[in-house]
């Protein structure tokens, strides 16, 4: 009992580092900085997340807080005009069973309007999600523009029993359509259930009006819009819907486009037509002569490199800034190499004051790194806020030539930074940038005997991360990332935190197929799942024996999950315990059952869109087949806790229930605990009480005194 208490003590410790969803730079000169975030925390004992808003001011020596940090859980989404005069703020309120959304608009220190949208019924629920949520004033600050989900026409059964006066007013009805209360619509998937028909809309804060904007193909869905430069229309991307709807959490493969669609339903594509490509964050220079995004093709594995692209605003000429190739960088008389951009949101404001220079943030091998990069002469500047390839710097606004970066790493938590750019004649300096700090600094219990090792196991490129106590021959957990096009990063993560401050070694591997390490890295993977990523998390272990002499454990996610299975299945005698967290097990009901079939004929090397079902596909069913963990489930030795979640639309609990049963049969211990949750099992009920479970799994399986390990006393 006096174990668990430490290990519910450490969680509660882990637990209480605030998570940064936003930074905005309210006001900014050479001499101070005014700066606006919002965070989220885990309140244990409410079981929620609580997200609040707090303003620093900094004189780029000390900073202060302007006023206590205030609750905005119930804010959904917010934006403030140009000119900070006016705030707007999408509410959501519980009125009795029914959650409402209001469009508040906030000026000279109160409320001056106030918009029930469920009462105005011109739409369904604001979209305020990663993919779709948009919430923009036009220039002159007379307009908002927003996504919201599409008006349905009401329905009711063809016969339904009514009283001649109701029967009498329901016969000018137009709104009900008798028989088509039972029609299906796809959603867009995992995270963004319900969210069908996305549509475009403006309120008109002058004239009270709230209109969709007409004119948008029906087998396009608009995401993410913002402003043209005269305020008389958008640009955003458009979603192509045929002949399906693909997921789009985690994934980034959806054919799309950028187009503008001005107000009176002028609608023109702006990205390349002649190919099928994928889109993301178009961004207007500070005098919206230049319009920039993120583009590659469509299709293929569900995240890879991405060019950078500028268009002329006036000649519509389009360039290629950045392209996929490799390059390397001069930092400081050292030579880095720079592996290309990949999907990591471009701030709303990210300009330099040259107009020609953006500022962005990218995955580049373990780490997340920050760059400014001229749309003119196409030079890379890597911004030194951190050494190459440690630690993680993301850039969330741009101010009159002053950043805010978030930065942390695996052994510390989150902190708000300003970073001042110097110009010189012939531009700026990024040499010689000044940092500091404007939000407490905050330290892990015992973060002094911990180390974080950075190692090129794997190819030469910086592949693997160690974090753990110094000097310690403490019990390692072989943690491969989900994606499995995504990768490992030495940012701070609490149920990481969490496993290393009970006594446990961590080692992430960013084996092929991940991203920041350049485009051929992450296809090499493609027809090569569960081979050449599972020889190369085991290889990389296997490398050190100072890592693979230890007792071994594992824990992944979905494709985490994937390899954790499959490496438990492979080599049976080298590790301890398994936890898998909605791990894919069997690739051949995953394709019947996910929002994303495309993965499963992708990651197995075929087309997607020359398969039409696996029924007359022997050679593609044997290859998913021989790809699955359950291929090896007979072989497993060690005991496997598998964490599901119900409402899982990526990966759905039956891939695990079917494994669950096939290690019964073998003899082989193993747990379910199933949640009311997702795929990534955030909810703070669902964290808890799987990283928990899991912790005390491990433990009961190890075969050392797993007491002396521990740092918690």
């Amino acid at each position: 009992m006096a174990q668990l208490d430490k290990i519910v003590a450490a969680y509660r410790i882990t637990a209480q580092y605030p998570e940064l969803i936003s930074a905005r730079i309210h006001d900014c000169s050479k001499a101070a900085v005014s700066v606006s975030s919002v965070w989220t925390q885990k309140v244990l004992e409410r079981q929620s997340k609580t997200i609040f808003r707090q303003t620093v001011f900094s004189d780029y020596k000390t900073y202060s807080l302007t006023s206590p940090p205030t609750d905005v859980t119930n804010e959904l989404i917010s934006a403030h005009s140009k000119s900070n005069k006016y705030f707007c703020v999408v509410r959501e309120v519980e009125s009795g069973k029914e959650i409402k959304q209001y469009l508040e608009v906030w000026a000279d220190c109160s409320l001056v309007k106030n918009y029930d949208l469920g009462a105005l019924d011109v739409h369904g629920k604001i979209y305020a999600d990663g993919e779709f949520g948009t919430l923009e004033w036009s220039p002159d600050e007379t307009k908002i523009v927003y996504i919201a989900e599409k008006k349905i026409p009401k329905s009711e059964p063809f016969y339904k029993q009514k009283s001649k006066a109701s029967a009498q007013k329901d016969g000018v009805n137009n709104d009900i359509v008798p028989g088509k209360e039972y029609d299906w619509s796809q959603d867009w998937g995992e995270q963004l259930v319900g969210k069908i028909t996305p549509v475009l809309v403006v309120c008109d804060i002058k004239t009270d009006s709230i209109d969709v904007l007409p004119n948008i193909p029906n087998d396009i869905n608009p995401a993410t819009a913002i402003w043209i430069p005269d305020g008389k229309g958008v640009v955003a991307i458009g979603h192509s819907i045929t002949p399906q709807k693909l997921g789009l959490t985690y994934c980034n493969n959806s054919p799309s486009h950028v187009f503008s669609l001005t107000l009176n339903g002028q609608y023109d594509v702006l990205s390349s037509s002649s190919e099928q490509l994928c889109v993301r964050y178009p961004r207007f220079n500070l005098n919206g002569t230049k319009l920039v995004w993120l583009e590659r093709l469509g299709g293929g594995p569900h995240s890879s490199c991405f060019k950078l692209i500028s268009y002329d605003w006036s000649t519509k000429e389009v360039t290629t800034v950045v392209d996929f190739n490799n390059k390397i960088l001069q930092v400081n008389n050292e030579q880095i190499p720079f592996f290309g951009l990949y999907d990591q949101p471009i701030p709303k404001n990210c300009w330099l004051n040259d107009d020609k220079t953006i500022v962005l943030s990218t995955p580049q091998g373990g780490s997340i790194h920050t760059f400014a990069i001229d749309t003119e002469s196409k030079d890379i500047h890597y911004l030194p806020i951190t050494k190459p390839f440690h630690e993680c710097v993301s850039v969330f606004d741009v101010c009159n030539d002053v950043l805010v970066c978030h930065k942390s790493s695996l052994n510390k938590p989150g902190q708000l930074f300003a970073i001042k750019i110097p110009s010189i004649s012939e531009g700026y300096d990024f040499t010689n940038i000044s940092i500091h700090e404007i939000s407490p600094s905050r330290s892990l219990p015992n973060s002094d005997n911990f180390v974080v090792e950075h190692g090129y196991t794997l190819y030469n490129k910086p592949t693997t991360i160690f974090y753990g106590p110094k000097n310690s021959n403490c019990p390692l957990i072989v943690w491969p990332h989900g994606g499995p096009h995504l990768s490992s990063s030495d940012s701070f993560r609490a149920d990481i935190a969490f496993f290393v401050q009970i006594g446990f070694a961590v080692l992430f591997v960013n084996f092929r197929g991940s991203i920041g390490l350049g485009k051929d890295y992450v296809e090499s993977l493609i027809g090569n799942i569960g081979d050449a990523d599972v020889k190369d998390v085991y290889n990389a272990l296997q490398s050190n024996p100072s890592w693979f002499n230890r007792e071994l454990v594992l824990f992944g996610g979905s494709h985490g999950g994937f390899l954790v299975t499959h490496l438990s299945g492979q080599y049976p005698s080298v590790f301890k315990a398994v936890c898998a967290l909605n791990p894919v097990t069997d690739l051949i009901t995953m394709f019947g059952t996910t929002d994303v079939p495309d993965w499963v004929i992708t990651e197995t090397g075929y087309n997607f869109s020359e398969v039409d079902s696996l029924a007359n596909s022997k050679d593609i069913l044997m290859k998913l087949t021989d790809c699955s963990p359950c291929k090896n489930v007979h072989k497993v030795q060690a005991p496997t806790l598998l964490l599901l979640g119900e409402k899982d639309r990526r990966v759905l609990p039956c891939l695990s229930l079917t494994y669950y049963h096939l290690l019964k049969k073998h003899g082989i211990t193993t747990r379910v605990l199933m949640y009311n949750d997702c795929h990534p099992l955030s909810t703070v009920a669902a964290d808890m009480d799987s990283l928990i479970n899991a912790a005390l799994w491990f433990i009961k399986y190890l075969n050392s005194d797993f007491e002396k390990y521990q740092l918690i006393k």
